[in-house]
Parts: C-alpha cells; structure tokens; sequence
C-alpha cells in the first residue's frame, strides 16, 4: 500500500501543478466556447438542404468530436509536455526523488496525474457537446452510447499524450518538447489530406497505409470508427462502419503509446537526475 499511496500522492500534486497552468485553464474555456459556436451554427442548418432533420438527432456525436478534435490535443501537449521537463527546469526532480520514492513509482504518478486529468478535462467537454446538441436540436439518438464515446475519445487521446510526455523526459526542456509535439501535430495534420488527394489521383493504397500511420488518423478516427459500429447515422455526421480500420486505428494508438512511453521510461531509469536547467 505504501507505493500506491506515493503514486497517489504524486497523482495529486500533477493535477495541481497542470491546474495552476493558466495557459491549460484558458485552452479549456476556449474548447467550450468552440463547442457552443460549433452548434450555434450548424443549428442553422437543421431542416434544409444541407442538414436534414434526421441529422439533427445525432448531432450530440458532432458536438462531442467537433470540441475534441482540436483543443483536447493541444491540451494533452500542454499537461504532458511540462509534466516531467518543468521539474528539471525549476530543479524540483531532484528534491522529488530524494524523498522515499522509486523512479517507476514518480513516473507513473506523473503519467496518471496527468493522463487522469486530460480525462476529467474530455469528460466536461463530452458532457458539454451533449448538453448543447439537446439545448440546439431537442431529442437526440442514441445518447447511451455517450459513455463509450467519453471512453474512445480518451483511448484517442493517448497518442499525442504519450508523444508529448516522451518529448518532456528526453529533452528535459518544457517549451521544446511543447513544440516538438506541436509540430507533430501540425504536420501530420498537413500531410495526411495530401496523401488523401495522392490516393485520389492515383488510385494507389499506398498512399492509404502511409496515412494510417501518421498519428493524427488513429487519433482523430478511433471515436468516430467506434460510433460508426454502434450506431447508423447520417454519412455528414459518421463515416461508414469500417471495423478493419476500427482494429488498425486501435493497434496503431496502442503501439504508439507504448513505444514513446518505454523511450521515456528507459531515459529516467538509465540517466542521472539533472540538476537545474540553464
């Protein structure tokens, strides 16, 4: 019980040094606001040609993807980037680790402090996307599946979670390992509808295997692929059911996350503590 009350206690302080961040405190509220614009205009919508009244049903499934999709990453980047590089940087690792806790046990409190609070955080904006699409468009379909939804998006999430806590640990610097993840993020986002339009022109899968690789098709496919098996829904609000891409997305987020976090598992373990960062 002592390792796990260590954990814990570790956990506890992440969640108070991300909170304190004011930067994550303001990424939140513009993640809700973007949520609420997002309905607010696509409530215009409803009953016309572009959007029929059977889409409206299911537009709780747009709200929650839409307010995830771009804030929730660059929120992960945020939490994980300065989650282990800032206790070098402020010279706290040392004084961490100095007290009676391994490096596996701090490790994993700053990973679970971390990760726990970027859920809590897609958890509110879940609830958020399904409060606006009821204020919006009424009744909605298919609303118990929202639970697996919250589930999927936070599985998604790992990606850029565990990239960024990586970035933190191997560089040992906050804003490098930020713009390391960052520009992850915006090139993959750049690359991969080229490599749509290439397979377009082409008509050649290569071009479709090498976009399934790039981060940001598992993490941005993996919810939608899941509610996609669950429920039928309009193609302007899910893609077709594809369960051979389902299974690939999961793999790739999976093993993803599990190679950035042995890379920054093996750099704590076989390194010395730094002292203070210039």
């Amino acid at each position: 019980m002592g390792g796990l009350r260590r954990v814990g206690t570790i956990i506890g302080y992440e969640w108070k040094r991300a909170l304190a961040k004011k930067k994550i405190l303001a990424l939140i509220i513009l993640a809700i606001a973007f949520q609420t614009l997002i309905m607010v205009a696509f409530s215009r919508f409803v009953g016309t040609m572009f959007l029929t009244n059977d889409a409206g049903s299911f537009m709780w499934i747009l709200g929650v993807l839409e307010g995830q999709g771009l804030f929730v990453p660059l929120i992960a980047i945020m939490v994980a980037g300065g989650s282990m590089s800032e206790e070098y940087e402020h010279g706290t690792a040392d004084i961490l680790l100095s007290k009676p806790i391994t490096r596996v046990e701090y490790m994993c409190g700053k990973f679970l402090g971390g990760f726990s609070l970027l859920a809590m955080i897609e958890a509110l904006t879940t609830f958020v996307g399904v409060v606006l699409s009821l204020w919006f468009f009424g009744a909605q379909t298919g609303l118990q599946f929202a639970p697996l939804m919250f589930l999927a998006v936070v599985y998604s999430s790992l990606i850029f979670f565990c990239l960024s806590f990586m970035f933190s640990e191997v560089f040992r610097g906050s804003t490098l390992a930020m713009l390391m993840a960052f520009g992850i993020l915006i090139a993959s986002s750049v690359i991969g509808p080229i490599l749509t339009a290439l397979y377009s022109l082409s008509g050649q899968h290569l071009y479709v295997d090498l976009g399934k690789g790039i981060p940001t098709w598992a993490a941005t496919s993996f919810p939608s692929l899941v509610m996609s098996e669950l429920i039928t829904a309009p193609r302007a609000v899910l893609p077709v059911a594809d369960s051979e891409a389902l299974y690939q997305a999961a793999i790739i987020i999976a093993v993803y996350a599990v190679i950035f976090i042995v890379i920054a598992a093996y750099r704590l373990l076989k390194s010395d503590v730094t002292k203070k960062t210039a």
